[in-house]
């Protein structure tokens, strides 16, 4: 499935997607969907899970079970993120124990940083 952008105004300026370890399935293809859109996207946080799809779930004769992804979203230039998940480009803590005691979202605060000074760079 190819995904073609609707004819109209669109945004392309620069957007800062927050991911981590909770970020799964349909975050995934959202976050991946951003990464070749016109404008500069920062990704800010922590790997997503990479668990992209629905599975094909088969029961076994002994009683086990097996699931299986039965789909695969390849970027244009055909790379997958099954299994790695989709990197940051800026590592910062996600949901951690530090975090939530300290009442900070440090990947939240670089955000609106890397957005007002630098108009989403990475630098």
């Amino acid at each position: 499935m190819y995904v073609t952008p609707a004819q109209g105004p669109r945004y392309t300026g620069p957007v800062a997607v927050l991911t981590g370890g909770s970020t799964v399935s349909a975050g995934e293809t959202f976050t991946q969907a951003l990464m070749d859109r016109p404008g500069r996207t920062v990704r800010i946080g922590q790997p997503t899970q990479g668990v992209f799809s629905d599975v094909m779930r088969r029961k076994l004769p002994n009683g086990m079970a097996a699931w299986l992804p039965n789909e695969e979203f390849p970027t244009r230039s055909g790379r997958t993120f099954d299994g790695t998940g989709i990197p940051p480009h800026l590592t910062e803590p996600v949901f951690t124990k530090d975090e939530f005691d300290r009442k900070r979202d440090s990947a939240f605060d670089r955000a609106l940083n890397v957005l007002r000074n630098h108009g989403g760079a990475t630098g």
